[in-house]
């Protein structure tokens, strides 16, 4: 064997055994992923949300650019009490993916509920952009509104969900009582 051939064949063997080593790399992290958010689920299903936090703790450093894992855990620090962690975590979504529309709806979420209403309204737009048959985006949205006094907006949000699903219970309830 000609000594050209021979570092050839080296340079092969040496990206072989780097791609088998990327390839182990790669299934560990998946199955570590899996194992955290297992144990995440679990904690979670028992309602202990600080070991669901810190098992899904885990997955988020494994996975630092995947903003569904922030809303994910954005959701366990709300359900936990931790409103602040949870915007910071629905921020760090919106920054890894501006158009999340599960984290615009989550902050628009929390603002519903500490009377920030004209910014709960601007971030379910954002929502409602990118996902515009999101039912529960209208139906927060219509809140939003009447508890703005904007009754007309309301009743158009109220519409649009009718549209998209005509028996919806909470629409058809609300806009009896708006109209």
């Amino acid at each position: 064997m000609r000594r050209g051939e021979l570092f050839v064949k080296k340079k092969v063997i040496i990206a072989v055994i780097v791609l088998v080593a990327i390839g182990g790399l790669i299934y560990a992290r998946s199955r570590a992923i899996d194992y955290y958010s297992l144990q995440t689920a679990i904690a979670e299903a028992k309602g202990d949300f600080p070991r669901a936090i810190n098992s899904f703790d885990k997955v988020v450093l494994l996975s630092p650019r995947d903003a569904a894992a922030f809303v994910y855990r954005a959701r366990l620090y709300f359900n936990n009490g931790n409103t602040n962690a949870a915007i910071d975590d629905l921020n760090t979504a919106i920054n890894i993916d501006k158009k999340n529309p599960e984290a615009h709806f989550g902050i628009s979420l929390i603002r519903l509920q500490e009377g920030d209403l004209k910014q709960a309204v601007k971030e379910l737009d954002l929502v409602i952009k990118e996902r515009p048959k999101w039912i529960e985006a209208y139906l927060s949205r219509e809140v939003a509104y009447r508890k703005l006094g904007d009754k007309d907006k309301a009743i158009k949000d109220l519409k649009q969900v009718l549209k998209l699903e005509p028996q919806n219970p909470a629409a058809l309830n609300s806009l009896r009582a708006l109209e």
